[in-house]
């Protein structure tokens, strides 16, 4: 009889982690670091549902990796504890990228169970206004990545939602979440109008705070004595040269963790974390050349050229010389998806009287075979 494919890996002979999980993606800590002014904004905005009043939407925008998810979802779990009456739905557009299948989740939030084909997206917002009718709690509805929505339904399905209360129902709270600043600015005067968001910006992470959250975090996730002195200064200057982004630091801990782990290490090194920047920079953050469109190369192509960076302005301008025909807005949307999956880092800066955005490549240049 053969021996099984796991009873075969054998018994680890030093075990790091004390509770990995608390650098997964998806954990929210019992407290957030450095994000003080935000939760206090999220906090005056939302407080109105516990005394029935009417909350502010808000638009939650900043570089990937500086907590803006965590953040609302840290605040929206606070105030479903204090009070009863608001549930929260969180969306990811990236995963829920259409008008429908917002509208789909949103009729099953509100406890009617309506399928995800069958019905027209007609019906199935008059089966969300329908539900609204009978639900007995406030509901608010969370929207990250929202300009993945927008050449999808997404400024119907605003409209769709804020005009609720004009038809008798119960006002739903919007929350966007964006890497994109210029988002509100992309929205139809007319839901803009609706709309009527504080605008919430969160910056990059210094150096020196990537440092603490990840010795926070570091703290609550492995045995003592099992890091190495120099793990934590080094993930954490990597994160910073990629904007600040601490979801890239706190990737690379747990990968590192797990590859000393694989090895039987005593200890988790910098031999070890470099490998596990190795895998995070080849896994899925970043797209294959072969899956990019054209518009993307000559966007890549040309940013490639300017390793010190280059700003937005200087970049639209000679990506239009390149004979594409793409808008301005469309050229932004482009931009904000190459950022998303990691290909460009961006980093706010002051150009003359006003801001600029400075655009780097995000992964080695030899990797995208440009």
């Amino acid at each position: 009889m053969k021996d099984n494919l796991f009873a075969k890996q054998g018994v680890k002979v030093n075990e790091l982690f004390k509770n990995e999980r608390v650098l997964y993606p998806e954990f929210i800590p019992e407290r957030l670091p450095f994000r003080d002014v935000q939760i206090d904004e999220l906090v005056f905005a939302f407080k109105p549902l516990t005394e029935g009043r009417k909350a502010r939407n808000v638009f939650v925008f900043g570089n990937t990796g500086t907590g803006k998810t965590a953040t609302v979802k840290y605040v929206l779990k606070e105030l479903q504890e204090y009070s009863d009456r608001p549930k929260a739905l969180v969306l990811n557009c990236f995963e829920k990228n259409s008008r429908h299948s917002v509208l789909v989740e949103l009729a099953n939030f509100l406890g009617n169970a309506v399928p995800e084909r069958g019905l027209s997206t007609a019906e199935v917002h008059a089966e969300v206004l329908q539900s609204l009718k009978n639900c007995g709690f406030l509901p608010i509805v969370v929207l990250d990545e929202f300009d993945q929505l927008l050449n999808n339904g997404g400024e119907d399905l605003l409209y769709d939602l804020l005009r609720a209360p004009e038809q008798g129902l119960k006002t739903i709270p919007v929350i966007l979440i964006s890497n994109n600043q210029d988002l509100l600015a992309m929205l139809d005067a007319r839901v803009k109008s609706s709309l009527q968001a504080v605008s919430l910006k969160f910056d990059q992470y210094s150096p020196v705070q990537l440092k603490e959250i990840l010795k926070q975090r570091a703290e609550f996730a492995f045995r003592e004595g099992t890091l190495e002195k120099e793990v934590i200064n080094v993930a954490s200057a990597h994160a910073s040269k990629l904007g600040g982004d601490a979801r890239i630091a706190i990737e690379s801990l747990l990968n590192a963790g797990r590859i000393a782990e694989r090895e039987n290490s005593a200890k988790v090194s910098l031999a070890h974390l470099k490998k596990a920047f190795e895998t995070i920079e080849l896994s899925t953050g970043r797209k294959k050349l072969s899956t990019l469109s054209e518009d993307e190369k000559s966007l890549l192509k040309i940013i490639s050229k300017n390793p010190g960076g280059i700003d937005s302005g200087e970049l639209f301008l000679q990506f239009s010389k390149t004979g594409s025909k793409v808008s301005d807005r469309r050229f932004r949307e482009i931009v904000s998806l190459l950022e998303k999956n990691k290909v460009i880092s961006a980093q706010q800066a002051t150009k003359g009287k006003g801001k600029t955005r400075i655009f780097r490549l995000g992964v080695k240049k030899e990797s995208l075979k440009l």
